[in-house]
């Protein structure tokens, strides 16, 4: 494990806890899902793991002093130039990246922007579009862990498709170790690796996401959302006695269900 955090806490004004006592390891060249209701300390999560943050208590260990890269919630909050090229220059460049301009056309074109876009305002695009010049901006310096908040906000679906095979592909082609925020459970299920679960700033869950999302018991105290997948196996289940099992993929339970039927 590359990143591992001991006991890390984090309070605000020294009297609320936003992360609690919180220990575990995040798995190297996988997907890992930090879910939660709102306010269960996802976002803060990510900022402790990038360093913006100071700890109240514990550790963030980077073992291997990997190089991290983080795509905030709100990537227009931390927009500051008069245009995006300036706005991807000044990244880069701050980052010691080489071969600016060619870096940063490979990018757009991976995020599905053309070059068009870098003399516009980053202000004056789509919430949509700021997103994925953020990302474009992270993709370009290579960071070696991807830290995505929320990545898949304010994105139509098309879009979020797009981004679905991107992360799968930054995964499997380039080894980058993922960490993602996410209150939507069907893209947590459909996406993650390992699932990381919080409730109130403390762990409740780490490990395979099956045995979180199919364990409707601590999804409900945890208040998170049962994934459509899985709650239409457990309604087929129920209604008609038949056990489709769980798939985190549309097509393949469709396969299921049509071997049941035929």
């Amino acid at each position: 494990m590359g990143i591992v955090l001991k006991n890390v806490g984090y309070d605000i004004d020294g009297f609320y806890r936003v992360i609690d006592d919180l220990s575990l390891g995040i798995k190297d060249k996988k997907i890992n899902f930090i879910v939660g209701e709102s306010g269960s300390g996802k976002s803060t999560l990510l900022s402790l793991i990038h360093g913006d943050m100071e700890l109240t208590s514990g550790e963030v260990i980077n073992e291997n002093n990997l190089k991290i890269g983080i795509l905030r919630q709100n990537p227009d909050d931390y927009f500051f130039c008069n245009t995006v090229y300036e706005e991807m220059l000044f990244a880069l460049k701050k980052n010691k990246v080489k071969d600016c301009d060619k870096k940063m056309l490979k990018a757009l074109k991976i995020v599905g922007l053309d070059e068009s876009c870098l003399f516009k305002s980053p202000f004056e695009i789509s919430r949509g579009e700021q997103k994925k010049v953020a990302l474009a901006i992270l993709l370009a310096y290579n960071p070696k862990v991807l830290l995505l908040d929320d990545p898949f906000s304010n994105l139509d679906y098309v879009s979020k498709k797009n981004l679905i095979k991107l992360i799968r592909m930054m995964k499997l082609r380039y080894n980058k170790t993922i960490i993602i925020t996410c209150s939507d459970t069907d893209m947590a299920f459909e996406l993650a690796d390992i699932v990381i679960c919080l409730k109130d700033g403390k762990l409740v869950f780490q490990g395979n996401k099956f045995d979180l999302f199919t364990n409707i018991k601590l999804l409900s105290k945890s208040n998170i959302s049962v994934p459509r997948l899985i709650d239409f196996s457990n309604l087929v289940k129920v209604n008609k006695n038949i056990d489709i099992g769980y798939r985190d993929d549309i097509n393949d339970l469709m396969k299921d269900i049509y071997r049941f039927v035929k």
